[in-house]
């Protein structure tokens, strides 16, 4: 019987654009959907065109811990505390279910200071690589500046894992292209693909 995994194991954190068909859809500026607590529709215009974010946490099979939905346009950096408030993973016997991972493994886009400060509060280490622009801005501030953010080369190469999870979800159309109207709609098809995942392995 399989268990579920234990969050000693890495978590690689990603956030992905999905294009959404527009011949069925139309965008709506709802101010929130009170199913799913989404923010609106969640579309919004981006490089990509008219699209829906997808936050994601996976352990290292590649298999989901937590989504989040967010429209296109939206920056990835804000995304990462709610979408590690979402982990939950259920004890092998009794007690509450684990919520802080061992470690987190994200890309530049959520190296703010302030997830870096809200991962050290909750005692979770982290390897996120740091910026060009921060790095120069802490250098031309000198001794004021701070010493760099540690980071592990070996352990990012991890991180593949979270990119590998979203080619898994985009392996089902419903996922891959949305057709659904309303967010919470979208969040079920992508939960259904999340569950299928985890049940192939």
């Amino acid at each position: 019987m399989e268990t579920l995994p234990r969050l000693s194991e890495r978590r690689p954190v990603s956030g992905q654009p999905v294009p959404h068909h527009q011949r069925r859809v139309r965008a709506q500026a709802a101010p929130g959907d009170r199913r799913s607590g989404q923010i609106g529709g969640c579309l919004g215009r981006s490089r990509g065109g008219f699209t829906t974010k997808i936050h994601l946490a996976a352990d290292g099979r590649c298999r989901p811990l937590s989504l989040h939905l967010t429209p296109g346009h939206y920056g990835n950096g804000p995304q990462l505390q709610p979408v590690l408030q979402q982990v939950s993973v259920p004890r092998i016997g009794a007690g509450r279910p684990r919520t802080s991972p061992g470690h987190v493994l994200a890309d530049k886009a959520y190296t703010s200071r302030e997830n870096r400060r809200h991962l050290r509060r909750r005692g979770i280490s982290h390897t996120i690589l740091e910026r060009l622009d921060q790095q120069r801005h802490r250098q031309n501030r000198g001794s004021q500046g701070g010493r760099p953010a540690g980071f592990d080369p070996e352990g990012y190469k991890k991180r593949n894992t979270v990119e590998r999870a979203i080619n898994g979800l985009k392996g089902f159309r419903a996922v891959a292209t949305r057709y659904e109207k309303r967010a919470y709609s979208y969040r079920g098809a992508v939960t259904l693909a999340a569950l299928i995942i985890w049940l192939r392995t």
